[in-house]
């Protein structure tokens, strides 16, 4: 994999990729064939399109691996109003918004408005998501239980700090939504600790059994 992003340019958009975060989605290339198409080279030919299409289908790359610089003047990205949460079934959870990685010493991995962190507890680019999931048979609907109270969350548009706990869960403070995997909205919050090492009774939640099983992060 490239160690830093790819760049892909044209007179009105520019469009990043970034191998690394990438878990082929393929949400570009279902959703603009004639400028993401593996099958070509450069696969990315932002020029084969209008910058307002280019922008709105890097846009849909669930992880962040695509990006997109506006050289038209048009609309650059903007974080989403609400910051959202979603287990995939069997899969990672996606996440949208303001969002911060940090690990257990405070220091920023990450800040961005789309990203993919593993649930499996097997990926090898940890907290991302690598597809890991895939071989390890991880097993889980993205059900979202409620034995969390509710708590009402506030001012849209604020910050959402995500710390990969060492050896633990991932702890989220800031206004968040955690959806089911079906997009029925169930939790609203501004702390809670979710499951990062595949293995919890309650996931989406964190229960302790990362302990239990001896995770390492």
């Amino acid at each position: 994999m490239a160690d830093s992003p790819r760049r892909y340019t044209s007179d009105a958009i520019d469009v990043t990729y970034d191998a690394k975060r990438c878990i082929h989605a393929a949400e570009c290339v279902r959703g603009l064939p004639a400028v993401f198409d593996t099958a070509q080279k450069p696969w990315v030919q932002p020029e084969s399109a209008a910058a307002n299409e280019v922008a709105a289908v890097v846009l849909r790359c669930p992880t962040g691996a695509l990006h997109f610089e506006r050289k038209d003047g048009g609309a650059a990205e903007s974080a989403p109003v609400q910051n959202t949460l979603a287990p995939v079934p069997n899969g990672p959870y996606f996440v949208r918004g303001n969002v911060q990685i940090t690990d257990a010493a405070g220091n920023l991995i990450i800040a961005d408005t789309r990203i993919a962190l593993c649930r499996c507890g097997q990926s090898n680019n940890k907290p991302f998501c690598d597809n890991a999931h895939q071989q390890a048979g991880f097993v889980d609907v993205g059900a979202v239980t409620d034995n969390q109270a509710e708590v009402a969350a506030t001012a849209a548009h604020t910050q959402l700090p995500i710390t990969a706990l060492a050896n633990g869960p991932l702890f989220l403070q800031g206004d968040f939504e955690l959806c089911s995997a079906d997009g029925q909205s169930v939790f609203r919050g501004n702390k809670t600790a979710l499951c990062r090492c595949g293995s919890s009774a309650g996931k989406p939640f964190c229960d302790g059994t990362h302990k239990e099983i001896g995770f390492q992060d």
